[in-house]
């Protein structure tokens, strides 16, 4: 990780006539020393808190932003100490853009004190504080946190369910966007099969079913521990596709919907990334597998509407 900067600390001595300039070098030296320390133990990006809520009324649009805490690529912290309501103008632009939470200072006009030997008052002290703003996406700040992506189309905003880097666990920067969706996956498909076992469809326990089962309960495992890493998580849910399509595949034309089902698993399934492919890669794939959550839960209903209907 380069840093432009030498560490450059004072040196005093007997005599030595200290100035402004020696009392600020003293700070940036620490500061600095802290900096890096964060970005080497923890990264960069969002520690705790910091979540984004948007909110559209009429053609007006706010974001609330809950209070947190994040480290700028710099090392610098960005404290937001209470929620706060953004209002956001919508960009005449259409993309991708990104709210940033960043980090300014700014003099404290409340701790004035007299210049020596003059009349006139300087402001002693300076204020840390945090501005948020709306950017484009292909944009960097290194004195900011990024909070959430938002698209603009036709005069519109929409959050982007996207991760953003998290410090302290930037190998797990996606955890809390991808974790919840898995786990959804295996809710799915363990009811689905619960609601098969109870028609005449499964009537023989094929290998497909077995191994498909197996890893369902096997990844849910897998996902108990807390801080469950990007890798991990991208490669439990091409290893369930794959189940899955051994799955559904030779499932008998039950349904429509299973039917169709199956065709996009197909595709899903054919479009796996390799194991050597970059997170990137497999997130982008991740939206392919995303997508299979809502035509799942609609089978799960029709299922469980037929099981009700047969016991009654």
């Amino acid at each position: 990780m380069p840093f432009p900067h030498p560490l450059r600390r004072l040196n005093p001595f007997e005599g030595l006539a200290l100035t402004a300039q020696d009392l600020a070098d003293e700070q940036t030296y620490h500061r600095r020393s802290l900096q890096r320390h964060a970005l080497f133990m923890h990264g960069f990006g969002v520690v705790q808190g910091l979540q984004v809520d948007l909110e559209q009324q009429k053609k007006k649009y706010t974001a609330m932003v809950k209070s947190g805490f994040g480290i700028t690529a710099q090392g610098q912290g960005v404290h937001l100490p209470q929620d706060v309501v953004v209002p956001l103008e919508v960009p005449k632009q259409d993309g991708e853009y990104i709210l940033w939470l960043f980090h300014i200072e700014r003099p404290d006009s409340d701790a004035q004190r007299p210049v020596f030997d003059t009349s006139d008052l300087r402001e002693a002290r300076v204020l840390e504080e945090v501005t948020p703003r709306l950017l484009p996406a292909s944009e960097e700040h290194a004195d900011a946190v990024a909070l959430t992506r938002l698209n603009v189309r036709l005069g519109r905003l929409v959050q982007v369910q996207l991760p953003v880097p998290r410090a302290g666990r930037q190998i797990r920067a996606a955890e809390s966007y991808l974790k919840p969706r898995v786990v959804e996956f295996i809710r799915l498909n363990r009811r689905i099969l619960t609601n098969l076992f109870r028609t005449s469809t499964l009537k023989e326990q094929s290998i497909g079913l077995i191994a498909f089962m197996g890893a369902l309960i096997s990844a849910e495992f897998v996902l108990i521990e807390e801080g469950t890493g990007d890798r991990v998580l991208y490669r439990t849910a091409g290893s369930l596709i794959t189940y899955a399509h051994d799955f559904y595949e030779p499932l008998p034309d039950t349904t429509e919907r299973i039917d169709q089902f199956r065709e996009f698993v197909r595709r899903v399934n054919a479009e796996i990334p390799g194991v050597e492919q970059g997170d990137d890669t497999w997130l982008r794939w991740f939206l392919q597998f995303e997508r299979l959550l809502q035509p799942l839960q609609r089978i799960n209903e029709e299922l469980e509407e037929t099981v009700e209907a047969m016991r009654g």
